[in-house]
């Protein structure tokens, strides 16, 4: 229900714009109540930014079970693969740019995906600073989980050919890796 909810909300929010579409709407595309509506989503907002906390939960799961001995930014290069294969996917990439043009253009939106992204960054920062155990510089790492989102970002923005964008990323990761990194 939570999928058909959000299918509903994101083309009602691409053809209405996302400040003008309304929680009944969104209701009533899947024919639901508003109430039933808030049983799965506490806002519309989090219809959109569902994702990125889902995502942000793979990330991490997955810079966790990298190898030990591998290096940090190889690991944090290596939990990005979900974005890089979503990436790779024609339906995936379109829904994700929808989405992405949604956010863009709602200020009170995009403050709160921001905030979201800044929450997920945390989480990678947090799974590695597990992963490298009691000698980890916490400033060190955090940074280091910020420069790999920025080649990510770089990679995928403005456009990027989709052909070209998991070794656009591995370049800029290469071409950015820090100096002290393993």
């Amino acid at each position: 229900m939570q999928s058909r909810i959000a299918r509903a909300a994101e083309e009602l929010f691409v053809d209405k714009g996302f400040e003008e579409t309304t929680v009944d709407e969104i209701a009533a595309a899947v024919g639901m109540s508003q109430r039933s509506f808030f049983r799965y989503f506490s806002s519309k907002d989090e219809v959109v930014l569902d994702s990125l906390e889902r995502l942000g939960e793979d990330l991490a799961a997955r810079l966790a079970a990298r190898p030990a001995g591998e290096p940090e930014w190889d690991s944090l290069r290596r939990a990005f693969d979900p974005v890089v294969e979503r990436f790779g996917d024609p339906v995936s990439r379109d829904h994700d740019a929808a989405i992405q043009r949604i956010i863009d253009g709602s200020p009170r939106l995009l403050a709160s995906y921001l905030c979201r992204l800044e929450l997920l960054q945390r989480m990678l920062t947090d799974a590695l600073t597990k992963r490298v155990g009691d000698d980890a510089d916490p400033v060190v790492l955090r940074a280091m989980v910020g420069g790999a989102f920025a080649c990510l970002h770089a990679a995928a923005f403005p456009s990027c050919d989709p052909d070209e964008f998991a070794p656009c990323l591995d370049r800029t990761m290469a071409a950015l890796r820090p100096a002290g990194a393993r």
